[in-house]
């Protein structure tokens, strides 16, 4: 099919143009061509690109009130351009369709409540939602996932602010449960039940599953009787049975279970397999809720290096300047009392986050913790580029951009 150049349905108040040239304006009132009618193809399957995203950030470590995933897509979807942003306001849906984007990785999802109408209502967040889908420009968002994964926003703060992690402020456990599959299975059968519920999505461990095919075996004899009306695949009904077996042991997300189970009864050979599902408890691992960060520094040079770090030209600081700090807690985006109710013991000497509530600002003065607040967007700003880095190392032939129209909605006078 040709390219087409459709009108844009957002019109230029909706996605203002940046800048006074004819060139601009033509770029404010065009969009993207509609994948859904256009057929146009880039090198990466979208269902490829959100399932590498689900990994950096596993929606299972989101907190339960989050939106976070693919939140935009259409069946068959490919991607050649991906633009990255803290949120999807209509200035960075404006520089979205001027690249010809194809999907837009927000951080804050811009779909966050149950839509009641699918009128864009002018620059709402869900609204730039709409528009971005009707013009084929799909929409990821990581949000808390991000937060809470090895890597992620809060790691990548640290990183930028060149302070070394200790470990979680508030340790979780792996995101997905998991189930251990036992079953036994005839010696000359293992492979071909193995096969089968390898294929089915079991045996896959470690950081990002990258060990696959994962099984433990023991031989040894199971036995069986089986009355007149059974037909057993070894031996004979009525007759007690000794079979040389091989005991399989494999781990499986709990919500492939059913898709294994179906994969082992076709693949056994016998009737009626035994088999057990077992519950596994995850001990906590490098996912969790906000870092800790030993330091060196007063409560002032501490402020001030982050300030140089994040090229910032103001922060907000709760305490005594001369205040030696050892140990700090980061939480990029909004801390609230997370630091407070946590139950870290002991407790840090400092907060650094991007905003507090004025009263939760007193809560940790009154609890002798030092605060340090950066700006929301700012304190997020680092994890983007590190998105960036991320999808480029695994899609070689993607182009990723950092967005450079998000701005703090305020102004420092």
């Amino acid at each position: 099919m040709k390219r087409t150049k459709a009108t844009s349905p957002a019109g230029p108040k909706a996605v203002p143009a940046r800048g006074n040239s004819t060139r601009d304006v033509a770029h404010s009132q065009r969009r993207p061509e509609n994948l859904w009618c256009s057929g146009k193809a880039g090198p990466y399957l979208l269902d490829a690109v959100a399932q590498f995203l689900d990994e950096l950030a596993p929606p299972a470590l989101a907190e339960p009130w989050d939106n976070v995933g693919l939140l935009s897509a259409c069946p068959g979807a490919s991607v050649a351009k991906v633009l990255v942003a803290i949120d999807l306001t209509a200035a960075v849906l404006h520089e979205a369709m001027a690249w010809d984007t194809d999907l837009l990785v927000c951080y804050h999802p811009p779909v966050f409540q149950p839509l009641k109408t699918l009128v864009p209502q002018p620059n709402a967040p869900c609204g730039n939602a709409l528009l971005a889908h009707a013009a084929g420009i799909w929409i990821y968002s990581p949000h808390t996932a991000l937060d809470t994964a090895s890597g992620g926003t809060n790691d990548a703060l640290a990183e930028a602010l060149k302070l070394n992690v200790a470990g979680s402020l508030r340790p979780s456990h792996a995101g997905e449960p998991h189930l251990k599959l036992v079953t036994f299975i005839p010696e000359s059968d293992v492979e071909k039940v193995a096969d089968a519920v390898f294929l089915a999505g079991a045996g896959r461990i470690g950081r990002k599953s990258r060990y696959h095919h994962c099984s433990f075996r023991t031989p040894g004899t199971g036995t069986f009787f089986g009355d007149e009306s059974t037909h057993p695949t070894v031996g004979e009904s009525g007759r007690m049975e000794f079979v040389r077996e091989v005991r399989f042991e494999t781990v499986l997300p709990a919500r492939l279970a059913d898709a294994v189970v179906a994969a082992l009864r076709t693949s056994h050979p016998y009737e009626e397999p035994a088999f057990d599902l077992l519950m596994m408890h995850t001990s906590p691992d490098a996912t969790g809720t906000g870092r800790i960060a030993h330091v060196k520094h007063t409560l002032l040079e501490l402020a001030q290096h982050c300030k140089t770090r994040l090229g910032l030209s103001q922060v907000q600081v709760v305490g005594e300047p001369s205040r030696h700090i050892k140990t700090a807690a980061i939480i990029a985006g909004s801390a609230g009392r997370l630091a407070l109710d946590c139950g870290s013991h002991p407790s840090p000497d400092c907060l650094i986050t991007g905003e507090l509530k004025h009263h939760d600002m007193l809560a940790y003065k009154a609890a002798g913790i030092a605060t340090i607040c950066l700006g929301h967007g700012s304190s997020e700003q680092p994890v983007l580029h590190r998105l960036r880095e991320r999808l480029s190392e695994q899609f070689s032939s993607l182009e990723v951009r950092v967005s450079t129209a998000h701005v703090e909605p305020f102004t420092i006078v």
